[in-house]
């Protein structure tokens, strides 16, 4: 699962409805404390005092258009939509309030998500910079390519309208170009204290988490209970270090007096806390915080669902690199499960597609796609070149040395294969029957076979026995370890009974005689505990014909057996 932050937010600094003129000025006589409460940024304050007006009976419209800019910045949208909604239904509307009334209106349809409604209502508010603005992110989130180059070409070289192009930068993953924008900005007005967060949001996405907590220091020694800034160092707090450091900077806002980003809070509690709670939490922030549904997903894949992970993806054209990685993992456990090479396919597809994004390349979950694109393809020379550059960073990962021992197995490096399986500590993994038969191969590739016998011994009357006894049997004969040879093909024959497994029995105890023949060390002890298999309890009489000859040889030759 993977922590989040925060989304780039157009900043307002009063509402589209306010003209500054006659009626703040009226205010501000009346209620010169009104003003106190905007500049100390007490919304809740504000509002209190704007409904005991309303409740007084001022029902000027200044009332209420403060009213819903309060609730905006509180982050209660459909508070402040509701608002502005009355607001445009009053008779006698100033022509001017309502054209920007219309504006606001659009702006929190854009902050609910409702993307269609804000474009419809932004048509009908006069021209102005902000409603360029808006009509510049409204095309990113519709996906409209021609409207979102003619709204990009309108920007002009001020704050506001640069902030907005390094916002979108930001929301297509082109971290370093809106790394750049902000930095501009920052060298030309280094009072815009918040840009470090932004620049700090850009170095987390790239993965430079010490880098993005060097930045964000900037701003919180200036601002320590900031909402966004300090969930961020949360979230670098998680990467560099574990959950529970995280979880230790998250609770610091976690509280009552925390209105803003409190569904971020509740989201990466369940993050830090690797998924506890996770059904209770993420399902009613689905469509609240994108990331809610893609770890949700993760969740469920987790908890071995792959179904219910797809159910949560499939409504949702995938956007972001993880939302790729996880359509992709959920294609593979459906291939495991089901055999059906379009998931192959599809999962190959979406992990190449991460892997060879220009934003993606040089990151790490980048090459672990590229890896993993290969590794489906069986390309496995590949692999290890995207898994060497990453390997300083997995080096007590039980996923990522399970995945790089086997690559390394299938290219023929035994005995590093060896070392990256006996690293793994997770039980379920060294459980799994493809772990124990990798394991098993590189004991007797490296000439210790008897380790895998001691392994099949182990998993004996297990589902996979069978198929590791096989591996092992083929495995040991073929590297001329007779004796391990034997034993696993005169269990296989004691269960299966059928004729390749005599023959490989047969063969494996002519082995281990050609071995003494051979004076090899300690052949004499392997040749007698091979002719053991054919004289024992239950022996078929045609062991005979090979355990008399081989006996008669060895006296011949004065070998004990």
């Amino acid at each position: 699962m993977i922590p989040i932050f925060s989304k780039k937010i157009l900043s307002r600094s009063k509402p589209a409805g306010d003209n500054r003129g006659s009626g703040s000025v009226s205010a501000k006589k009346t209620f010169p404390e009104l003003e106190d409460f905007i500049l100390k940024r007490d919304y809740v304050g504000a509002i209190t005092m704007l409904e005991f007006l309303k409740h007084e009976g001022n029902a000027d419209v200044w009332v209420s258009v403060w009213t819903a800019w309060c609730w905006f910045h509180l982050a209660e949208y459909k508070r402040a939509l509701d608002e502005y909604l009355a607001v445009r239904t009053r008779d006698k509307l100033d022509p001017r309030v309502a054209d920007n009334v219309a504006l606001d209106i659009a702006v929190c349809y854009f902050y609910l998500g409702m993307y269609k409604e804000s474009q419809d209502t932004v048509e009908e508010a006069p021209k102005c910079p902000l409603k360029c603005r808006l009509q510049f992110h409204l095309a990113h989130k519709l996906g409209d390519e021609e409207e979102l180059m003619r709204a990009h070409g309108v920007l002009r070289d001020v704050p506001e309208d640069q902030l907005s192009l390094a916002s979108v930068h930001y929301l297509r993953a082109h971290y370093q170009e809106a790394i750049d924008v902000y930095k501009k900005l920052l060298l030309e007005r280094r009072t815009y204290m918040a840009l470090n967060v932004y620049v700090a949001l850009c170095y987390y996405k790239l993965d430079y988490y010490d880098v993005s907590q060097e930045v964000l220091g900037v701003y919180l020694a200036q601002h320590p209970t900031s909402t966004v800034a300090g969930n961020l160092k949360a979230c670098n707090l998680f990467r560099l270090y574990n959950g529970k450091a995280a979880e230790s900077e998250l609770k610091q806002i976690s509280s009552d007096q925390h209105t803003f980003g409190q569904d971020l809070v509740k989201h990466n509690l369940v993050v830090f806390r690797n998924g506890e709670g996770a059904l209770k939490v993420l399902p009613e922030l689905v469509d609240v915080v994108p990331e809610a549904r893609l770890n949700l997903a993760g969740y469920r894949l987790r908890h071995r669902e792959p179904l219910e992970a797809r159910g949560l993806l499939e409504p949702l054209q995938p956007t972001s690199p993880l939302h790729y990685i996880l359509r992709a993992v959920v294609a593979v456990r459906l291939y495991n499960e089901t055999g059906d090479e379009e998931q192959l396919k599809l999962a190959q597809q979406s992990f190449h597609l991460v892997g060879s994004s220009a934003s993606e390349c040089d990151t790490i979950p980048g090459r672990q796609c590229m890896a993993s694109s290969y590794f489906l393809a069986g390309q496995f020379e590949e692999v290890l070149v995207y898994l060497n550059s990453i390997k300083s960073f997995f080096v007590n990962d039980d996923t990522f040395n399970f995945n790089y021992a086997q690559a390394k197995v299938a290219t023929g490096l035994y005995r590093e294969a060896e070392e990256c399986l006996l690293a793994v500590q997770d039980e379920t993994v060294r459980s799994s029957f493809t772990y124990l038969a990798c394991l098993c191969r590189c004991h007797v590739m490296n000439k210790e076979a008897h380790r895998a016998w001691e392994i099949c011994v182990k998993s004996a009357g297990t589902p996979d026995s069978f198929a590791l006894l096989q591996l092992v049997a083929n495995d040991s004969y073929r590297m001329g370890q007779f004796l391990v040879a034997a034993k696993a093909f005169h269990m296989l024959d004691r269960l299966d009974g059928g004729p390749e497994m005599w023959e490989g029995l047969r063969g494996a105890v002519c082995g281990c005689a050609q071995l003494a023949a051979a004076d090899a060390p300690n052949a004499a002890a392997q040749l007698r505990d091979a002719l053991a298999l054919l004289r024992g309890p239950g022996a078929p009489p045609r062991a005979a014909h090979i355990a008399r000859p081989i006996t008669r040889w060895a006296q011949q030759k004065r070998i004990p057996v």
